[in-house]
């Protein structure tokens, strides 16, 4: 899908779409992972712990889809700062030092589109949990909270780098950016964190037993 401007009276705001299926692709194997515990043969019998994986495994899933969701919705620039949506994090333009493509990245996937800030910790602040962790993990194998496929991204890397230079010129006072969206993710990602958890005792447990 093509980007499309969006919200910007001067038409300078840009949203660029992410064509990953990376993501639907791991929710989809694990689920399939956790549930060839319970299908190896035909039964009919409901136990608790398989109501409990059942209950679990769908609360996965479906905090995985909607991390998908968001995954494609790819990046957002505008007078405020760069929204990354696959975890909802906003950093304005202050925080910013630069946007580049490093081709150096090790891994599959590279080059990648690194958004550079000033201080790591605080595009890390009140984020736990997987965004969190996945701010983090960035930050140290990338240099920057915000590292994507460039060869995924809808348009050129070259074309998100000189918008972003070009708002960078002149900010806009963001606020606190995106913050509904920031709490709504977080939460469906907890949810998904413990699903997982759910799932995977009901496995693990009455096999100790």
């Amino acid at each position: 899908m093509d980007p499309a401007r969006v919200g910007d009276s001067s038409g300078a705001a840009l949203r660029v779409r992410y064509r990953d299926h990376g993501v639907a692709f791991n929710v989809l194997l694990i689920t399939v992972i956790l549930g060839s515990r319970f299908f190896h043969g035909p039964t009919t019998e409901v136990s608790l712990s398989s109501a409990i994986w059942l209950a679990g495994t769908l609360l996965l899933l479906v905090s995985g889809l909607v991390m998908a969701f968001r995954s494609q919705r790819g990046l957002t620039l505008d007078a405020g700062g760069i929204t990354w949506h696959q975890i909802e994090l906003s950093i304005p333009w202050s925080q910013v030092t630069g946007l580049d493509v490093d081709t150096n990245v090790r891994g599959a996937g590279k080059p990648h589109l690194i958004v550079r800030v000033a201080d790591p910790a605080e595009a890390r602040r009140g984020r736990r949990g997987l965004a969190g962790f996945i701010i983090q993990g960035n930050t140290r194998q990338y240099g920057g909270p915000i590292a994507v496929k460039a060869r995924l991204l809808a348009v050129p890397a070259e074309a998100v780098i000189a918008t972003a230079d070009r708002l960078r010129q002149a900010p806009a006072e963001a606020g606190d950016r995106r913050a509904r969206a920031r709490v709504v993710a977080d939460l469906w990602d907890t949810a998904g964190l413990a699903g997982f958890a759910a799932s995977l005792a009901a496995i693990v447990v009455p096999i100790l037993l």
